[in-house]
Order: C-alpha cells, then structure tokens, then sequence
C-alpha cells in the first residue's frame, strides 16, 4: 500500500503531539478499499453483461484465468492474498500465484455449489450493481464469491498498511524531531539502512545522530503497541542506543534501561520535545 505525503504528514504531527496515529491509518485503509471495491463492481458489470453463461465460469475467465489482471490481482479475485500462498508453497512466482489462485476457486465453486441450495432455502441475496445506466443481479452463489474476494483485499490492504507505517514514517518522524531540537545537519545521518563500513554486517538501524566526538548514535522506530515483546528485543538486534516507541510497557522500559538504552515514548506525552532533548544532552549531541 502506498501513502501519500498528506497521510505521513499527519501521522507525523499526531505522533509529535502524543496523539493516536492509528486513526489516520484506518482512514487511508478504507479509502484504498472503497476504490478496489467501486473498480471491482465496474468490472463486474462489464464481465457479466459479455457474458453468455449464468453459471460462474464467467467470474473464472474474466478475474482468474484473465490476461487483464497480474498474478497477484487473479489471486484476490479467487480468494488468496500472496502472502497466504507464500506461506504454503514457500514461494510466490508467477506460475505458483496462477496456480493457486485456480485452485482455490475450484475449490470455493465446489464449496458453494455443495450449500449453496441448503442455505437458499428461504433465504433471498442478489446484489445489484448499475454503471452507466446498466445493470446486473448477482445470485446468492455470485454474491458470496464476490464478497469473499472484498474480504480478502481488505485483509491485504490490512496487513500492508500497519506493516509498512514504520517505513513510511520513521524518517520524516525523525528528521521533524531532529529539526524542532535543532540538531545541525552534520549531525544526522538519515540514510535509512545504511551499512557501516567498519563491520562486517550491520543490522537495519532507522537512523543515526553523530555526537561532538564523531561517534555514532543509532536510533530504532517502532510504533507497535504497548507491551509488545518486540518492543524492546529489537533494540538488541540492532545495536540501538535510542529507542523511540509509540507506547512501551514499564517491563519494556526496565529492559531498556538496564541495557543503558534511552527511549523516547510519544503516546500521551506532553513533553515529546523536552524529553527528546534532555537524551541528546545525555549524549552530548548538539542541539538547541
């Protein structure tokens, strides 16, 4: 999923005012999900009306066995999401996808025709979809299928959006922290991921601040949720000496602070600024 500036900005500004970003994030979730979903039901309409089966060999050539979406798409539209299928066949190549996105809609046909008439008893869904003053009804089997692959976008678009925030966040976070401080250029190296030369390896840091001395400061982002065991491990695993969190436990901050690990938490503090600056004081960083 990819955010916009707007979005980032915005997230930025509740994260540095102690507010809950997640709302921002929920919002751009369903935005994206309501415009797959409006495009989804264009589609529909047109693969219906050329038609000439009722039954839903329709919906198999037009989403799945169709040139006109990538593997990834053919696999929404069948009920799969591509990370679902890399954790059962241990890869995701084109053929794979296509694959597995044919045999879950065999398997999701077979499956609505078996209950299909059971659970019709007495029971009446047709979705109407028009476009361009036409029209078409879904029947109950059509309906649930169609409504199966929304559920599934949604749970992708999900899933890439809370995973991703940090990326997406991380750096404009800091350099706005970083420049409220008033930490001179030279100071900062926002280079996200970079290597250090010095080492053999050098595990994914989020950004570094540069002391008077010359010495290297490496700061990890994460913005999961209070008590995550995450939380604090992954300042181990990268050699961290800051940690800034949206919300840490008081267990996450003991670790933290035994492992001589200054942390900044945002969530509900009114003193983001003050605290981040009495760190880079500790750390003989200049600032303002």
């Amino acid at each position: 999923m990819r955010y916009e500036d707007d979005v980032v900005k915005r997230t930025v500004k509740k994260l540095l005012t102690g507010s809950d970003y997640r709302e921002e994030i929920t919002n751009s979730i369903n935005s994206v999900f309501f415009d797959f979903t409006i495009d989804f039901f264009k589609q529909i309409v047109d693969a219906k009306m050329n038609s000439s089966k009722i039954d839903l060999e329709w919906y198999k050539k037009y989403f799945i066995d169709s040139n006109n979406f990538s593997p990834e798409e053919s696999a929404i539209y069948a009920g799969l999401n591509k990370k679902t299928i890399t954790n059962i066949y241990g890869t995701a190549t084109k053929q794979v996808i296509l694959n597995a996105a044919a045999e879950n809609f065999n398997y999701l046909s077979n499956l609505l025709s078996e209950f299909g008439d059971d659970t019709s008893q007495g029971l009446a869904v047709n979705i109407e979809i028009s476009y361009n003053d036409v029209s078409v009804i879904l029947s109950l089997l059509e309906s649930l299928l169609v409504i199966n692959a929304l559920v599934t976008k949604k749970v992708q678009i999900r899933g890439g959006a809370w995973s991703s925030i940090g990326k997406k966040v991380e750096k404009p976070l800091l350099d706005k922290l970083c420049e409220l401080a008033g930490v001179p250029k030279e100071n900062i190296d926002n280079r996200i991921f970079s290597k250090d030369k010095n080492k053999s390896f050098d595990r994914e840091v989020d950004y570094k601040l540069i002391d008077r001395n010359g010495k290297l400061y490496r700061i990890e982002v994460k913005l999961m949720g209070k008590g995550n065991p995450e939380s604090a491990d992954a300042t181990i695993a990268r050699d961290s000496n800051i940690f800034v969190a949206d919300t840490l436990s008081q267990q996450n901050c003991n670790q933290l602070t035994e492992r001589g690990i200054e942390y900044l938490i945002l969530k509900d503090n009114n003193n983001i600024l003050s605290d981040f600056i009495t760190i880079l004081n500790k750390l003989n960083i200049p600032n303002c």
